[in-house]
């Protein structure tokens, strides 16, 4: 209850103190147009038109001022127009008409004496000529000039003509300043708290420990004219990437990004934030830290899973497999031994059946393999024969290695006849080394 009779009191100061501030400012106004007026009847608008229109329209501005309760602008334009009135004045003081009279003397009527007799308007003793204030009664001390407080300032030069006070204050009274902060009481919005001067309303005389009322004071806030939150130590929080992730949440905040990478982006769409992927314009695994899996052995199976990674090896580990009439190469099945056919025919003999059952094996371990199979003459008899022959040799395997489970899907059978020799047909070894049955591997996946 205390509290609020102490802020009702302090608002009532508050409120007289500002009503006497506009008290005072409309009474030197008032003063000003005063003067004014004696700078029109003095002949201004003839001999300083451009002083009284400066005048008039500042003591007209403060005026405004003054109804919007804006005493410090109020005042300034009071100074300017006081300065502006004084001016027209001064510049005015011989602008009114000299009398001049022609008198005949009595002892000698036939001379004419021209006297020129100064004139005094407002009859205080003091000459037009010499008097500041022609048009008003006043003291010849004060040149004329009337001085209505009587503290020794003419009123032409009285910022308060009817209240006295000294020279140093333009003949006002001294203006307290109770709170010491160079602000007078009778503009001061808070004269017994002294304004805080840091740039922030430091006319209005009241102190702003808060001045963007962000709950921070000025003395602890980093950006004390702009509103944030404690954690940002009074600084508003930026996205300076405008990814609608803050800076103060953002790993990445000068790159725009995901929200659920933090606001770093994933260049190659591998669910790896860039910032955390080895090769992050290439996708990849996170095992393998955003980069693509290798097989440098090409058996299928990547290196980070393969046990053999540089050896061609079967599912699972990637280890090679020993066989004992084939041996699994990258590009192929290779044989050690021939397939053997009934002469001039296409049925594959027994004796290589056990070598045919090994490649079954390697189907069978590798069960995504798939296999060319080739057949191949020498250049006896003719072309067209050997084609045939060779296109039959090649499906007779295939129908044997269907025969025992192997999917048709992954197996193709092509004859070349004579067209691929590997050794001369002008020998018999050379023949029998073009008659043969290749298995190519075409795929692994």
């Amino acid at each position: 209850m205390r509290t609020k009779n102490a802020l009702a009191v302090a608002a009532l100061g508050v409120a007289v103190a500002s009503c006497a501030a506009g008290g005072k400012l409309r009474a030197d106004a008032e003063v000003i147009r005063t003067d004014i007026a004696k700078a029109q009847r003095s002949g201004a608008q003839r001999c300083a038109p451009r002083e009284l229109a400066l005048a008039e329209a500042n003591v007209h501005f403060a005026e405004e001022e003054i109804d919007f309760g804006h005493g410090t602008r109020a005042r300034e334009h009071l100074d300017l127009a006081e300065g502006n009135v004084k001016r027209a004045l001064d510049l005015s003081r011989n602008c009114g008409p000299t009398k001049v009279t022609i008198a005949k003397k009595q002892a000698e009527p036939a001379k004419r004496v021209v006297t020129i007799e100064k004139m005094d308007s407002d009859g205080d003793g003091v000459p037009d000529l010499e008097d500041r204030c022609p048009n008003t009664p006043g003291k010849p001390e004060l040149q004329g000039c009337p001085d209505t407080d009587g503290d020794g300032i003419p009123d032409i030069d009285d910022a308060c003509p009817t209240v006295p006070g000294p020279k140093e204050t333009q003949g006002c009274p001294a203006v307290k300043d109770s709170d010491g902060d160079g602000i007078p009481d009778d503009i001061d919005r808070c004269p017994f708290d002294p304004e805080d001067k840091d740039g922030f309303q430091d006319e209005d005389g009241c102190p702003d420990p808060d001045n963007d009322g962000d709950g921070i004071v000025d003395k602890a806030d980093a950006c004390p004219n702009e509103p944030g939150p404690p954690e940002n130590h009074g600084c508003p929080i930026k996205d300076t990437d405008g990814d609608g992730v803050p800076d103060d949440k953002d790993l990445c905040p000068t790159v725009a990004g995901l929200k659920i990478f933090a606001g770093c982006p994933d260049t190659d769409g591998d669910g790896i934030p860039d910032n955390e992927d080895k090769c992050p314009t290439q996708p990849g695994p996170k095992e393998n830290g955003g980069c693509p899996d290798q097989d440098r052995d090409g058996d299928g199976i990547v290196d980070r899973l393969d046990k053999c990674p540089d050896q061609f090896g079967p599912p699972p580990d990637g280890c090679p497999k020993k066989y004992t009439l084939v041996v699994v190469k990258r590009e192929k099945i290779e044989i050690k031994q021939q397939v053997h056919f009934a002469t001039a025919k296409f049925r594959v003999l027994p004796d290589s059946f056990k070598l045919l059952n090994q490649v079954v094996s390697v189907l069978n371990d590798f069960p995504k393999m798939k296999v060319s199979i080739e057949g191949h003459t020498d250049t006896i008899g003719g072309e067209a024969h050997n084609m045939r022959l060779s296109q039959r040799r090649a499906e007779a395997v295939l129908d044997y290695l269907v025969s025992k489970g192997i999917s048709p899907d992954r197996l193709e059978a092509v004859g070349y006849g004579p067209t691929k020799p590997i050794a001369s047909n002008k020998t018999a070894s050379g023949r029998a080394k073009n008659r043969r049955t290749e298995f190519r591997i075409t795929a692994l996946e």
